[in-house]
């Protein structure tokens, strides 16, 4: 696999703007993965209502809306800021199981009020009896100077 490209939704919704505050280590977080027919838009991708309906599927393993974060830490030391969640590991079987983005979330309920935090390109990807790994580690790093 590619290295991914990682990119981060607008800070309004972390820093308390609508549709709210995200509490990264303590709030239900997940990432679903999503077909290339999405395209993400950092200026208009608010709610995961938006990418669901390109929700990947084929074999199975991958239950719709994604994985549960795990293991949530978030780190301040020296002006900097690092947020980390456990790897993930699924088996997948039968397939194949396509995708490219990968969507991080607060699970509130219901996509249409779901909040993006941000997502990963991974390029075009397809898994047919095998298991996805996906690290994750300091997924978000922002250092103040």
């Amino acid at each position: 696999m590619a290295t991914p490209k990682w990119y981060v939704y607008g800070m309004d919704a972390c820093l308390g703007a609508t549709p709210g505050p995200i509490d990264l280590d303590s709030d239900t977080i997940k990432f679903a993965l999503y077909t290339s027919s999405w395209t993400p838009n950092q200026s208009t991708d608010q709610y995961r209502s938006t990418p669901n309906a390109n929700e990947a599927t084929g074999g199975s393993g991958y239950t719709a809306g994604g994985f549960t974060l795990a293991s949530k830490t978030l780190t301040i030391a020296s002006l900097t800021v690092k947020w980390d969640a456990a790897d993930i590991s699924q088996a997948i079987t039968g397939g194949p199981f396509a995708f490219r983005y990968g969507a991080f979330y607060k699970n509130v309920g219901s996509p249409a009020t779901d909040p993006l935090i941000g997502y990963v390109d991974f390029g075009a990807q397809s898994i047919t009896d095998a298991t996805l790994n996906i690290t994750l580690t300091d997924q978000l790093q922002v250092t103040c100077s």
